[in-house]
């Protein structure tokens, strides 16, 4: 059984139904993807609440605003939204990105049951078996139909979703393994929660597709050239960069490995007596 940190608790534990639903949502999220592992986030549920924070301590020393770590918190957050989605479980979300200030970067808050998402089921199963996965790309075209799915959902996060072409995009030029870049309108914490949001939700419909990905780091001051050309006037900052196709039968994706759950989620419990 997963360890979970409880407060406030004696020796029984009370939870209720939307606590341990919340509860399921923040260990769902411990698989998502976080640029070099680092898993910069932490969640405290406190009865219909759920606030996601960034764990400063993680953040590595390239990224001093702590742009990386917000994005990969926007992973997580929508990692949780999918299994409550999945969960049948209504929230609104107050998103409230300060990097290096006290306080959460986003609030869950419950708002009654909702209908079950069959989209968002498939979601979770693929958050369950995603791995990055840099293996060879398979001579497997990736189905035109699959392209414009994982735009949309890049769209409906609040950010894009640009294919890269060129001979200084490598693999784009093939039909099998696409590179792409995920751009948001600004380049403000807000922004960087969205691109984590849409990169997340690209990553798992990809997944759930059946092909690999992996991703990294698109910091703005450092945006290769080529990658500029690429873009069209107008595309927005570059936040991520994500690479898709069929995988190779070649090799095992190990697990990266997770934080202890009971460093990264707390929930206040109730005496059960």
């Amino acid at each position: 059984m997963v360890a979970i940190h409880y407060t406030g608790a004696g020796a029984a534990v009370r939870l209720g139904e939307v606590s341990r639903a919340l509860t399921r949502a923040a260990l769902a999220a411990m698989e998502a993807p976080s640029f070099h592992n680092t898993q910069p986030w932490r969640w405290h549920i406190d009865g219909e609440r759920a606030e996601l924070t960034a764990d400063h301590r993680r953040r590595l020393p390239d990224d001093p605003d702590e742009r990386q770590v917000t994005i990969s918190c926007g992973a997580a957050l929508h990692h949780a939204l999918v299994v409550l989605a999945a969960d049948g479980i209504g929230v609104e979300v107050d998103r409230c990105a300060q990097p290096r200030v006290p306080g959460p970067v986003a609030v869950l808050r419950y708002t009654g049951p909702a209908a079950r998402e069959p989209r968002a089921e498939r979601l979770r199963r693929a958050i369950a078996v995603r791995r990055t996965d840099r293996r060879t790309i398979a001579d497997e075209p990736v189905p035109v139909a699959t392209v414009r799915l994982l735009r949309a959902v890049a769209e409906d996060a609040g950010a894009h979703l640009h294919l890269l072409a060129g001979p200084e995009a490598a693999e784009a030029t093939a039909p099998y393994a696409r590179r792409a870049v995920i751009t948001t309108a600004g380049d403000r914490p807000h922004d960087w929660l969205v691109a984590g949001e849409a990169l997340s939700a690209v990553i798992l419909n990809a997944a759930a597709e059946g092909l690999a990905t992996s991703a990294e780091a698109c910091p703005p001051t450092a945006v290769p050239p080529w990658l500029r050309r690429s873009l069209p006037p107008g595309a927005g900052c570059p936040a991520a960069l994500v690479r898709f196709g069929v995988a190779g039968r070649i090799g095992a994706v190990p697990r990266p490995p997770l934080r202890p759950a009971a460093e990264v989620i707390e929930v206040v419990a109730r005496d059960a007596f």
